[in-house]
């Protein structure tokens, strides 16, 4: 009895602390980086998880992660990936945050090689680390996808009003990139997935595959998939969207990596003619982690092709 009394002051203090903390700082929106600054910060001064934090102070984002990390299909439809970048020589998730995060969905690991969808997209919210191109919150946070697909549900993004935004992101963009039956079967099982992802019209979609095949004892495949946008406002600088994947031939099974828009510069660079064929040098990118693979210069086939989704 006394414990449980000592434990229930510890959560008191531990609360107080952070209602005390919100007092003496601006009210952010979601849309601002500070509201997001503000929950790493506080998690990490009381050394309290920030699904803990999340509960308290945005019960809808806690409810989809806590929601989402109870189906187990979810997470074997995706691969590894560093939590670091690339550019910015830092690690890209503060270690308590993308441990807290992993240890709900059942992982543990050494939070360098992570999960790559609970990173890319939970995990994402929560990094401070500010890149050229923003904050890596910024593919969610912002409505360009969402408006983009005419989700108005806001499917893709952390105030979805359906589903999780994990489980929204895996099936839109797996049923994007796969190609296998069995990969495009498993998102048929996925548990918290909107209404208005399951009922898109993929069909209408314009889609280019970029393949980047690499031969030798562990034959890889990177696909990269391009997705134009169907609509776009006047003063929206981007015009595609990125799906990196890796494909396993040996064991017919590929695992998404990342999504994230791109600008038409980026789209060009990537289907320029004269970077396709044989024997070209092939970059895993994207901060996705392959046994082998990572920082070894590779070459290999690249192969662009169109493609569609039937519904």
């Amino acid at each position: 009895m006394a414990l449980k009394k000592t434990s229930l002051f510890c959560m008191l203090i531990v609360f107080s602390f952070i209602s005390c903390s919100n007092l003496k700082t601006k009210h952010y929106s979601p849309k601002d980086d500070q509201y997001w600054e503000e929950l790493v910060n506080q998690s990490i001064h009381t050394g309290t998880s920030i699904q803990s934090i999340l509960e308290i102070k945005k019960p809808s984002l806690y409810y989809q992660i806590l929601n989402d990390s109870k189906d187990s299909a979810l997470i074997n439809l995706w691969g590894q990936s560093l939590n670091f970048d690339s550019g910015a020589k830092k690690k890209i998730i503060n270690d308590q945050v993308i441990a807290d995060l992993q240890a709900l969905f059942g992982i543990k690991n050494d939070n360098m090689i992570v999960h790559a969808g609970i990173t890319h997209t939970y995990g994402y919210l929560f990094s401070v680390l500010e890149t050229p191109y923003g904050f890596k919150r910024k593919r969610w946070v912002e409505p360009t996808l969402n408006y983009a697909f005419s989700f108005n549900g806001n499917s893709l993004s952390p105030e979805t009003m359906e589903g999780g935004l994990l489980s929204n992101i895996t099936y839109f963009i797996g049923t994007l990139a796969f190609k296998n039956k069995s990969d495009l079967q498993s998102l048929k099982n996925l548990k918290n997935v909107s209404s208005e992802v399951l009922n898109f019209d993929y069909s209408k979609l314009t889609i280019e595959i970029l393949d980047e095949q690499i031969t030798g004892e562990n034959p890889t495949t990177l696909r990269t998939t391009l997705v134009r946008f169907p609509f776009k406002k006047a003063d929206e600088e981007n015009d595609y969207l990125l799906i990196y994947s890796v494909l396993h031939p040996k064991n017919k099974k590929e695992v998404l990596i990342t999504a994230f828009p791109i600008k038409k510069d980026a789209y060009k660079k990537i289907t320029a003619r004269e970077s396709l064929g044989a024997n070209q040098p092939i970059i895993v990118r994207y901060n996705a982690y392959l046994e082998g693979l990572v920082d070894k210069k590779l070459t290999g086939f690249r192969k662009l092709s169109q493609d569609s989704v039937k519904n």
